[in-house]
């Protein structure tokens, strides 16, 4: 299928001045302060997906100096996530969007557990996570950020969300019946005292915080196959995260009212 489908490889970065200060961010960017969220781990993952893809070519032409002068030329002075596409003829196209300032710690959700009486008023209102009523089978697609995104465009249509934005996401599953993704996000569910995020094995997209999360053993991956589409429990608190956000609180509903 990806030999025969026209898509690029895409990658969306943060920017934010209050990441400087962040040190878990330092530590990733190799010790030195960096605007950007997890910066490393984005070019680790356009490199995992050009390989994924076959585009080997790719593979050995990308460069971490490169990667960093494009993101750096690309600011703006405001906060600011860039959606950085890669084509298969290796060039690079930057858009940008304005985003939220910083206001604490973005991780701060993933060290919460949900038998707190009420969640710190630093994490937001909790997002409505409405599971899917349709599978969303497994691929290249599901495991790598591409442009062809169709497949979680239906997953919001099916639910009534509109296909970018709005206050609302939803939860998919594959064939086999286990968890995988939100439409925009990871997700994590908590059991046996941790979280839990899907494995690898049920396609899940291999997200960038996903990576740093497990990194820091504040998630684990889902060994004993916990997350099936059939235990998410109404009301449950879901952990989503992606690279733009940080760490989000969820309420998981089986279905849309």
């Amino acid at each position: 299928m990806s030999s025969s489908t026209n898509f690029d490889l895409i990658t969306t970065i943060r920017y934010d001045i209050a990441l400087l200060n962040n040190s878990w961010n330092t530590t990733v960017n190799c010790g030195q302060p960096s605007p950007f969220m997890l910066l490393p781990y984005h070019f680790d993952r356009l490199k995992a997906a050009t390989a994924l893809h076959g585009w080997q070519d790719l593979f050995t032409s990308i460069s971490w100096p490169s990667f960093q002068s494009t993101c750096h030329r690309a600011i703006q002075p405001y906060d600011t996530s860039l959606r950085l596409v890669l084509q298969r003829t290796g060039g690079i196209n930057i858009t940008m969007e304005t985003t939220t300032p910083i206001s604490g710690d973005p991780m701060l959700a993933a060290q919460i557990s949900p038998s707190l009486d009420s969640l710190p008023h630093s994490l937001g209102i909790p997002i409505p996570l409405f599971l899917d009523i349709v599978a969303t089978p497994s691929s290249l697609f599901t495991a790598s950020k591409t442009t062809h995104r169709g497949h979680y465009a239906a997953a919001r249509a099916r639910l009534g969300l509109p296909t970018v934005g709005g206050s609302a996401d939803v939860l998919l599953w594959n064939t086999q019946g286990m968890l995988t993704e939100t439409s925009v996000r990871n997700l994590a569910l908590f059991r046996r005292g941790r979280w839990v995020t899907p494995h690898d094995s049920t396609g899940c997209l291999r997200g960038v915080t996903r990576r740093w999360l497990l990194e820091q053993g504040l998630i684990v991956l889902d060994e004993q196959e916990y997350l099936r589409k059939n235990a998410v429990q109404e009301g449950e608190l879901v952990l989503l995260f992606n690279a733009v956000e940080g760490c989000r609180i969820a309420v998981a509903h089986l279905r849309k009212p």
